[in-house]
Parts: C-alpha cells; structure tokens; sequence
C-alpha cells in the first residue's frame, strides 16, 4: 500500500512566526498533532508536535521558539511499510509527505496502525 492512500490532506502548514496560543487553537479545531512549520518562503523550517506543545507553559512564546527543526518526509507513493520503518528508526510519530517540493499531506504513526489492523 502506497502513502497517498492513508495520508491526511491537505497539510494545516504553520508559519514560524505564530504565538503558541494560536498554535493551540488551531491544533483543537483542526483536531491535529502535528503540522508542517515553514518559514516566509516558504521552505520547511520543521514541525512542530503535541508533545513540543505539552512542554510548554509560555503561550507568549512563538513557534520558532520550540519547533523541532529535524523533520522526516516521505512521497505519496511511498511504501507505508518504508513509512513505518523510519519511523521505527528515528522514534517519531509525524512525517510531512511532499510531492515537487511542496507539502501535499502529513501521515502519522496512528495511520499506519489502522492500516495493519484491518489487514
């Protein structure tokens, strides 16, 4: 089975420079973990996760102040398999999926387990 099939789309992409409380609010009405962040150009700068938000008790502070700047992709014809791999390997939970060199979709460790347990 091939990404496109599991991944969420669109991508809620973040721009660095949002206040963490905005964060929160879009993280609650669009029932997401995680997002793409990008910079003004455009170009990925890292992503940020529940988990860096959980930390974080200064909702003053801006994205760019607590992203992680290591992020994961994948293609839409990846295989989940190979997804889930790299994800084994480096402990995440989150990879942004691209396609031309932009943000098509994000695929989360949480997709991969629904697509083996109904297998």
């Amino acid at each position: 089975m091939r990404i496109e099939k599991i991944m969420s789309t669109p991508a809620i992409v973040i721009e660095k420079s949002v206040k963490i409380s905005t964060l929160k609010d879009i993280f609650s009405r669009q029932k997401i973990n995680a997002a793409p962040v990008i910079d003004n150009n455009g170009t990925i700068s890292g992503i940020i996760t529940s988990t860096d938000l959980a930390a974080i008790h200064n909702d003053s502070l801006l994205v760019q102040d607590i992203l992680s700047p290591k992020v994961h992709i994948c293609l839409k014809n990846n295989r989940v398999k190979d997804a889930a791999k790299t994800m084994v390997k480096h402990n995440i939970h989150h990879m942004i999926v691209m396609e031309d060199g932009k943000v098509i979709g994000m695929v989360s460790s949480m997709d991969i387990i629904k697509v083996y347990s109904e297998t």
